[in-house]
């Protein structure tokens, strides 16, 4: 019997080694049960093999993957099985021999690969749910964690759109490093106890370029049913709703503890806003931030958000300046903002501006007919109409300012008087 031909991959989710390695198989006519697949250890030094690209050629002809199969085949393998490599090549091959169409769903083979590709994805849901939770914690930047498969590479992405400051993440297989502008990958805990900042290698170079990068669109029936903020969070990173999100740098959802059960709802994201992660920490921010503690308010204990997650802009002059949110941007995310409400609970809602206010009344707004004012919103909650922060920055002279500034001040305490007369909090 000749010896079983091997193929080394560079790590556990080395998607891109795999593929040159079918590819070269394939052309060569290699059967499934004659080749061998395997790990190299962290930092063992493998031959480079030539880069492929989507379409794998097979006996000088070109296999064209659908999409659905390359996500299905991305997914599978980060499941820790260890016949998930030859399983992939095994139906590529049969593909290519034309022995094997992708609508045979009784195939044991596509259906052994749609199970692995659902259990990775099983996991990965439950993942970014517990790293939502944790980036919202903020009293640690590690978070210690024991996913069931190879998943940390493909969430890396998802994990720096949802927490932009610096954080590490260990694991008994790998761990995952960002500085702030770098992403890195270390050996993980069951490999080594302490990691040496000459052993972090960088993604997107060597063998940390072309792993899979998983994208989960959620799914509406997921938002109705997700039952923590966190949950809630982990899901609007990958949405696609409006056109909004294609420009910006990431979905800016929500934060806060939600204490004394208040909701501050705003526009949307800003320049600042949409880099750091985090609804209102520009200038509007800051005057936002000022007023709450005048009116007795701490902001990390209430709940502040905006009624669209992306950041709408134009370019000018090399500048990022903001594009007031059209309806259908609106729309799109108001399932977000019913979402954080249902979670929430909250009795009072503070509607900053009028595209706060055309959200969550649903109906277009005048500020100043409705400013100020206590608005039944269902059964259990109460809406309160304000002006934007961002409004008292336009302003074009002090006197203004400063007389307009008192009058937001005032409808903060409105707020206040009313969450103490429903007995939510102790009066100042």
């Amino acid at each position: 019997m000749s010896a079983l031909a091997e193929s080394v991959l560079a790590h556990q989710v080395d998607f891109q080694g795999w593929r040159n390695a079918v590819r070269q198989h394939i052309a060569q006519d290699t059967p499934p049960e004659a080749l061998h697949w395997r790990v190299a250890a962290f930092g063992e030094a493998i031959p480079e093999t030539e880069d492929s690209s989507a379409a794998l050629p097979a006996s000088g002809q070109r296999l064209t993957l659908s999409r659905m199969l390359l996500a299905m085949l991305e997914a599978a393998m980060q499941a820790r099985d260890e016949t998930r490599f030859t399983l992939g090549y095994r139906i590529l091959y049969r593909l290519a021999r034309h022995e094997l169409g992708l609508n045979d769903e009784h195939d044991p083979d596509l259906t052994a690969l749609r199970v692995l590709a659902e259990s990775v994805r099983e996991e990965t849901r439950a993942f970014r749910e517990r790293f939502s939770a944790f980036s919202a914690d903020r009293s640690t930047a590690c978070l210690h964690d024991s996913p069931t498969h190879y998943i940390i590479e493909a969430n890396a992405a998802f994990c720096q759109a949802r927490n932009p400051r610096l954080w590490e993440i260990r694991t008994p297989y790998r761990r995952a490093l960002w500085n702030g502008q770098r992403l890195f990958f270390g050996p993980g805990e069951n490999e080594a106890a302490h990691v040496q900042a000459s052993v972090w290698q960088p993604a997107g170079q060597g063998c940390w370029h072309g792993y899979p990068q998983t994208v989960l669109l959620p799914a509406l029936k997921d938002i109705e049913q997700a039952d923590s903020l966190a949950a809630l969070g982990a899901l609007a990173m990958d949405c696609r709703a409006c056109p909004s999100w294609e420009n910006a740098t990431r979905t800016v959802f929500g934060c806060g503890q939600g204490l004394f059960r208040l909701m501050l709802v705003g526009e949307q994201p800003g320049d600042q806003e949409d880099l750091a992660g985090m609804p209102f920490v520009g200038p509007a921010g800051q005057v936002l931030d000022k007023a709450l503690a005048e009116a007795g308010f701490v902001r990390e204990q209430i709940y502040v958000t905006n009624a669209v997650k992306h950041f709408g802009f134009t370019w000018r002059n090399g500048r990022r300046l903001h594009q007031k949110p059209d309806e259908t941007a609106i729309h799109a995310c108001h399932v977000w903002l019913e979402a954080e409400r249902r979670v929430l609970n909250p009795a009072l809602v503070v509607m900053l501006g009028a595209t706060a206010a055309r959200s969550v009344l649903k109906k277009p707004v005048t500020i100043s007919r409705e400013r100020s004012r206590i608005i039944p919103l269902d059964a259990t909650t109460a809406g309160l109409v304000t002006v934007h922060p961002s409004y008292l920055l336009r302003l074009p002279d002090d006197s203004t300012r400063q007389k307009e500034y008192e009058r937001f001040v005032a409808d903060l305490k409105r707020a206040r008087d009313y969450l103490h007369d429903k007995g939510l909090l102790e009066p100042q």
